[in-house]
């Protein structure tokens, strides 16, 4: 060792340090058994092998199983507790324990009655469902109300109704009940008027009121300017979909998601997200690039239901200018909630210095409400439009024990103040009233056939 050169010395340390750390967590993670806090999930754990099992009175199913570096990133691990990141920015604590329920892996019961899949069903949300107080929903009272009809239910048919039934009275819209189509009631269409769709909308605005138009991916995300203004403009359509990998021929044909989640799939889930954060990152300077002599911009989320809130959170740092906390997030079990955990905000190196202008709606949903709400703490950006949908949780998918899978919402997150808008929706600074259902809010930029967006019409008089 005399010989080395320092900064080699230290080097060849470096290597042998990881590597002892990494023989260290093997030992400790091989055959182990783990318990989720706030999401009725359980870990097992062989040699370097994961299956991830949902948990309830009855079953214990595997939900997915790999290798554990391809589909979580170890946070921290000690004896007892493991901390693990599923790709978030909410991280995952499990406890140790001696062994998982001696059903895990085997077939669900096939002898389960209705009234056990009413029970399974209302235990989960009972257990993990946040929410009941800002949906003014007694779960106690419906339990009362909707058992006896469950003893009697005779059919799939009818526990769908029951179930179906529920899950209106709660109307959260990350809540999803996924039954058979054959049990569906289609529900005949009441109006004979014409039905604005959301493309009809985003093209007005692009055709009216936009120059020197820019699309990628298909339309995830589209700029340009404001006609006569110096103002940019950003719609952003989706938190899905930023990775680089089609060309731009491919990414404007019809076939381009197909193609899209073909070369997705073939991907463990790490490296995906990483790809949509390096996807954003490669579109984002060629969009400065193309606005970079703006004095303002504008950001539209008036047409995004969500996706990946690391996506949307990643935006949001090329358009603030300080790292900072901006929201907790905490999750809901049966013994109460689990410990908060705190998201900071982070700042690029490359954002925009000049005022921005957020547009937000009745169809702002999930991560893209969590980029407004994280905006919220930034006083260079102006909310227009109305308050988001209100449903920030990610989903957490159960199944039941007929074979059904549904979701609900068990994560609240809050403000710096600890305020949460679920099923309020975060509010805006100029309120513009936009209805809150879909096709009534499309309406809004119609009058007969002349088309006008009171948001950007106001952004021109705010400047």
């Amino acid at each position: 060792m005399k010989n080395l050169k320092p900064a080699l010395f230290i080097f060849i340390l470096l290597i042998s340090f990881a590597a002892q750390a990494q023989q260290k967590q093997e030992k400790l993670l091989k055959n182990t058994n783990w318990i989720q806090e706030g999401y009725g999930r359980g870990l097992k754990i062989v040699d370097s092998t994961f299956t991830y099992y949902n948990l309830d009175r009855l079953n214990c199913k595997s939900l997915a199983e790999g290798k554990l570096n391809g589909r979580f990133k170890i946070i921290s691990l000690s004896k007892n507790e493991l901390v693990l990141n599923p790709g978030g920015i909410v991280n995952y604590v499990f406890k140790k324990v001696p062994a998982l329920p001696g059903n895990c892996g085997s077939t669900p019961p096939s002898t389960a009655s209705y009234e056990d899949n009413f029970k399974i069903f209302w235990e989960t949300f009972n257990d993990n469902y946040a929410f009941f107080k800002e949906r003014n929903v007694d779960w106690q009272q419906v339990y009362k109300e909707y058992l006896p009809k469950a003893k009697q239910a005779h059919s799939p048919k009818e526990l769908s109704e029951i179930l179906t039934a529920l899950v209106k009275q709660l109307g959260d819209g990350h809540i999803r009940l996924e039954i058979p189509d054959s049990l569906q009631t289609k529900t005949p269409a009441t109006s004979t008027g014409v039905k604005r769709k959301t493309n009809d909308v985003i093209q007005g605005i692009k055709n009216k009121y936009l120059e020197n138009v820019h699309v990628y991916n298909h339309g995830v995300i589209s700029w340009g300017k404001i006609k006569g203004s110096n103002t940019g403009y950003i719609i952003i359509n989706d938190m899905n979909n930023f990775a680089n990998y089609l060309s731009p021929e491919e990414q404007a044909l019809p076939t381009f998601l197909k193609k899209y989640e073909e070369i997705k799939d073939l991907k463990p889930a790490m490296e995906q997200f990483d790809d949509e954060i390096k996807g954003v990152d490669t579109i984002m300077k060629k969009v400065f690039a193309d606005l970079a002599k703006t004095d303002s911009m504008a950001i539209d989320l008036r047409f995004n239901g969500g996706g990946l809130e690391t996506v949307a959170l990643r935006l949001l740092s090329y358009f603030v200018g300080e790292s900072k906390p901006v929201i907790t997030v905490t999750a809901k079990t049966a013994q109460g909630n689990t410990k908060k955990q705190t998201y900071v905000q982070q700042s690029s190196k490359a954002n925009y210095k000049g005022k921005v202008f957020l547009l937000t709606g009745p169809n702002t949903a999930s991560a893209a409400e969590i980029f407004a709400l994280s905006a919220r703490s930034y006083p260079n950006i102006t909310s227009i439009g109305t308050r988001t949908n209100g449903i920030f949780s990610e989903i957490l998918w159960k199944e039941l024990p007929i074979g059904w899978e549904f979701s609900l919402s068990n994560e609240i997150y809050m403000d710096r103040s600890g305020k949460t808008y679920e099923g309020t929706g975060v509010p805006v600074h100029i309120e513009l009233n936009y209805p809150r259902n879909r096709f009534d809010f499309y309406h809004t930029f119609y009058n007969g056939d002349q088309f006008s967006d009171a948001a950007i019409d106001r952004i021109s008089k705010t400047k």
